[in-house]
């Protein structure tokens, strides 16, 4: 079934705000290139408060499901989650630690924190006992949610870099294109042209310029006049196409033949 227009397109807005991040405002240190996207930051949040309820109470005990599928399943959620968190600035991605902050602050804050020193913290409890297959469902789970969210981000910034560099060149889309975010507004991923305003076949009026984007790498379009067949292309004697008409011979009357001088050699 087809998606209809209206659909597609509030599906590519509501991805848009979901995806948007903001910068991160911090006095002394107004230029880290750190970008938060809100939407992960609460998603996040609400994760961490149902897995700290999961593991400091023994409300998991009730669940029908295996204590290790849990584990795994719940930080492969948070893990993925948190890492769409962080966002860097594009010049920033020139320097190792800021490309891959987002993978340091995960593995410190999922992979330690949480699959590894919170079984050790909730070992203490009286009415909890540490097991290590604990961790190695937690930091597996983790691994498989990171996983899936480092490439998925990934395909999210080439295809914006893709949507940044090829946008119309047109005023509508410009104003586009100063909102960083808005770079999947479009699908036209290919350069595009303008049509000139053509005059009408009567009178001195001419029509109203209006732009038409097309595919300028489309094959059916004859850029510049060249790549059409032509009736009164000539070829050399090689075989050649030359592209340019006959030369033409008037003709004169009564015209008397030039007469040929041959050279010898004595």
């Amino acid at each position: 079934m087809a998606q209809s227009p209206n659909g597609r397109r509030l599906l590519v807005k509501s991805f848009k705000t979901v995806m948007k991040s903001y910068k991160v405002r911090i006095p002394k240190y107004e230029h880290l290139p750190i970008r938060l996207r809100p939407w992960f930051l609460v998603s996040a949040a609400v994760v961490m408060l149902v897995l700290g309820f999961l593991g400091l109470t023994n409300f998991s005990r009730a669940l029908p499901i295996n204590d290790k599928a849990l584990h795994f399943l719940c930080f492969g959620i948070a893990t993925g989650v948190f890492y769409f968190i962080f966002d860097v600035d594009e010049d920033a991605r020139r320097i190792w630690f800021w490309r891959h902050s987002a993978l340091i602050f995960t593995g410190f804050v999922c992979f330690f924190c949480g699959g590894i020193l919170s079984e050790f913290v909730q070992s203490m409890l009286p009415y909890k006992e540490f097991q290590f297959g604990d961790i190695v469902a937690n930091l597996l789970g983790s691994s498989v949610g990171l996983f899936a969210s480092y490439h998925m981000e990934r395909y999210y910034r080439k295809r914006r870099e893709i949507a940044r560099l090829y946008q119309p060149l047109d005023s509508d889309s410009m104003s586009d294109m100063e909102d960083e975010d808005d770079e999947l507004a479009g699908t036209q991923l290919l350069p595009t042209h303008h049509s000139a305003a053509t005059p009408t076949s009567k009178g001195g009026h001419h029509k109203s310029a209006s732009a038409r984007l097309t595919n300028v790498w489309d094959e059916r379009e004859e850029l510049f006049g060249i790549g059409g067949d032509s009736d009164e292309d000539v070829s050399t004697p090689d075989g050649r196409a030359t592209g340019l008409p006959p030369p033409s011979q008037p003709a004169m009357p009564n015209a008397q033949p030039v007469p040929k001088i041959f050279v010898t050699a004595s």
